[in-house]
């Protein structure tokens, strides 16, 4: 296994603690106790909704979901064994209101309540990373205890970006008892897994270990797309006393990617702005394409050059000090470090021409990345009374450094591979031109931060709960080939004000708004052409209801919320001049309802409906060098109108069965929506045997063997096809 090495590190803040208060299993503080309720539930842990479990995501307060003023979907490790899911991306697809794909090759990209893309903030335990291709490399699935997804703004908690949500993956951690796994399945298309994991005691009093390895192979449907996924982790927890505790953990990544960016839609002719048809290549930004489709024997084949690659390899380490310094008062410190190193050779473009009946092949890429990410955060945590009334407040502090070398903007690379077009049919990939990647650019972004939250009960069945986040954001860009220094600065402050109410103990009503604030691209992808532009503005409002039913064999949540993202950036080329304006807004307003219900002893069903019926750019006018385009009311590409879920889980004796129905409604592909990507519905199924502690599962993945396009990209003229009816056995053992 090629696995990448970090320096690892030594900061905590330990000391005595008082009694009272209690920690969860990630650090995080417990919630307070402002009303003691009792709820006699049933369900399992297989419960999408988890009403009543501390959520790591949403607040450092430590709040449950049912005492957030949020939506918070989380994914547990036992949900992520009985649906089957192998990586991170598949998992996230199950959660309410989710949809997903693989985008630019190899790195997942997610889409919920009307955004996409650097909307969503990717995070591994609650750290934010500055990049997509660190944060959201494909990751298997195994390594985590569970994966939340926090809806609309999360600024307040992650810093700049998050103007749809936030994903967080938590990772497994040292339990007290000893427990262990061990899986290993082989399937479709040249595609096995195997894992282990394990943690207890060590054997050394008051130290407790966990340790997790995988590896991931997948020849791939497509020809020439074949990955690898490697990974190790593991913590060390050393529990001094009930009241203090450090935590040593590390993660390592190495995966290998030959990338299938997608394939091109082939059409007879094109329907211009003057609704003239012709025979021509199309333009993204103002066509319709006639007779659109996916040509017969395209189906697995790859465009890319044929010495594509895409290797990365990650690593991420922390030291975590708890301490409770008094009866009222608790202290919690984090020090962290990520290394990332990217190397990238792809033909990213890969078009149909009807003029001369070939694929166009464009946009070769180098990427080339060497990052090193240290940051230390700092909580401190109050539990008493305020007017009278219990009360819970935390005051924190982040200061998070990245040191970035990249080949951004590298001189001299050739637009495209050898030949540039391609027939339709019986090609030869051909090979990149013979240029490497060089370091062109070093950037350092620097993030400060200070954040307060508070719990404040109003009365018995009312809680107020808020927070402020200042972040003081400097970005360096320095040139290695002599171009001129960029230097910028930011200072967003955002937050969230929200309330809930206790109705009875099985119902909460709640409402809140939430502000957040993203760059016009990411940090790291700055430049002086984009120096006169501030922040983009996100606010959010939503309402909704959490509720335990029928004798706690059913859970229930509601949702309704309206966001709105201002000073969108645009770019056109006018007279060869590239021009930037920042206008317009991004809307959504839609609505998420999940129920997770046990009707009869042994059956479990898991249902969730997502309807968007506003997502749509509005005041926004594209200019595009030869005039300006309106794109008031169209919909940004990859949105789905509607995404729903359907789950059904029966056990009986030793066997238990398992069909999950999932549905991603019509799509736009480009800003210009003249290209629609259309719905679809994946079936899977599985049935599992078990014998004591080992068991033996057989799942089949797109039953009804639908041809679906899970994402487009290169204006909507190439669909990433997902994979089409397969099949898989596994094995699993307990010990």
């Amino acid at each position: 296994m090629r696995l990448a090495s970090a320096a690892a590190f030594l900061t905590c803040v330990a000391a005595p603690m008082a009694m009272g208060q209690t920690q969860s299993e990630d650090g995080a503080n417990q919630p307070t106790q402002l009303e003691t309720i009792v709820v006699e539930g049933r369900l399992t842990e297989s419960d999408s909704l988890s009403l009543d479990e501390n959520l790591y995501t949403g607040s450092r307060l430590g709040l449950s979901a049912r005492e957030l003023p949020a939506s918070v979907s989380v994914v547990t490790h036992e949900t992520i064994e009985i649906r089957g899911a192998r990586t991170a991306l598949e998992a996230i697809e199950s959660a309410v209101g989710m949809s997903g794909g693989t985008s630019v090759g190899s790195i997942p990209n997610y889409a919920t309540r009307g955004f996409t893309g650097n909307d969503i903030t990717v995070m591994r335990d609650g750290i934010r990373q500055n990049t997509a291709s660190q944060s959201a490399r494909p990751l298997d699935a195994f390594l985590f205890d569970r994966i939340e997804v926090l809806k609309g703004p999360a600024s307040l908690l992650y810093g700049e970006g998050a103007v749809g949500g936030a994903v967080n993956y938590v990772s497994k951690q040292a339990p007290d008892e000893h427990q262990g796994e061990a899986q290993i399945s082989a399937g479709s298309w040249d595609s096995y897994r195997a894992a282990v994991g394990a943690g207890g005691q060590t054997g050394v009093q008051k130290l407790y270990f966990r340790a997790d390895a995988s590896t991931s192979r997948r020849g791939g449907y497509v020809e020439n797309s074949d990955s690898r996924y490697d990974a190790i982790a593991g913590e060390l927890r050393w529990q001094y006393n009930e009241d203090t505790r450090v935590r040593v953990t590390g993660t390592v990544l190495d995966d290998s990617t030959r990338s299938y960016y997608g394939t091109p839609l082939v059409y007879d002719a094109v329907i211009g702005q003057d609704g003239v048809e012709a025979v021509r290549k199309a333009s993204t930004a103002t066509d319709r394409l006639v007779n659109a489709r996916i040509a017969p024997g395209t189906r697995r084949l790859n465009y890319n050059n044929w010495d594509n690659f895409a290797d990365g390899s990650n690593s991420f380490w922390r030291i975590i000090g708890e301490t409770r310094l008094s009866s009222q008062w608790t202290l919690r410190n984090e020090t962290y470090a990520a290394t990332q190193r990217l190397d990238w050779r792809n033909t990213e473009s890969t078009v149909w021409n009807p003029t001369t009946q070939m694929v166009d092949r464009a946009s070769f890429f180098l990427i080339y990345r060497d990052d090193l990410q240290l940051g230390n955060r700092l909580d401190l945590t109050w539990s008493g009374t305020l007017f009278g009334r219990p009360n819970k407040f935390l005051i924190g502090g982040l200061h998070d450094h990245n040191d970035q070398d990249r080949n951004s903007g590298q001189p001299d690379v050739p637009a495209s591979p050898t030949p540039a077009s391609v027939p339709l049919t019986g090609f030869d990939q051909g090979f990149g031109p013979s240029v490497r990647a060089i370091k062109t650019v070093n950037i350092v972004t620097k993030s400060n931060a200070v954040y307060v939250e508070d719990v404040l009960s109003l009365a018995d069945t009312l809680t107020l709960v808020g927070g402020l986040r200042y972040d003081h954001i400097e970005v360096e860009r320095r040139s290695y080939l002599g171009a001129e220094p960029y230097d910028k600065r930011y200072e967003p402050l955002t937050g969230r004000i929200g309330s809930v109410w206790s109705v009875t103990p099985q119902l909460n009503l709640y409402v809140s708004y939430s502000r957040a604030a993203q760059p016009v691209s990411q940090l790291v992808s700055l430049t002086a052409a984009q120096d006169d532009f501030s922040l983009q503005k996100g606010r959010q409002y939503e309402a909704g209801a959490k509720a335990t039913l029928w004798d706690g064999r059913a859970n229930l949540t509601l949702a309704l919320y309206d966001i709105e993202k201002n000073d969108l950036l645009t770019s056109a080329i006018v007279d060869g001049t590239r021009i930037n304006s920042q206008i317009g807004a991004q809307v959504s307003q839609g609505a998420e309802l999940a129920l997770s219900v046990q009707p009869l002893p042994g059956w479990q069903i898991d249902a969730n409906v997502a309807p968007t019926w506003t997502a749509e750019f509005r005041d926004f006018n594209e200019n595009l060098g030869t005039g300006v385009i309106a794109r008031d009311g169209n919909t940004p590409p990859n949105v789905p109108k509607l995404v729903a879920g359907l789950y059904l889980l029966r056990t009986w004796q030793d066997w238990s069965a398992q069909a999950g129905l999932r549905y991603v409604g019509e799509r736009e592909a480009n800003n210009n929506n003249g290209i629609q990507l259309d719905a679809y519905t994946a079936v899977d199924a599985a049935v599992t045997r078990r014998w004591n502690r080992l068991s033996v599962t057989l799942r089949g993945r797109n039953l009804t063997d639908e041809q679906y396009a899970e994402w487009a990209s290169g204006g909507g003229l190439m669909v990433r096809l997902a994979d089409p009816r397969s099949a898989e056995l596994g094995m699993r053992i307990e010990f």
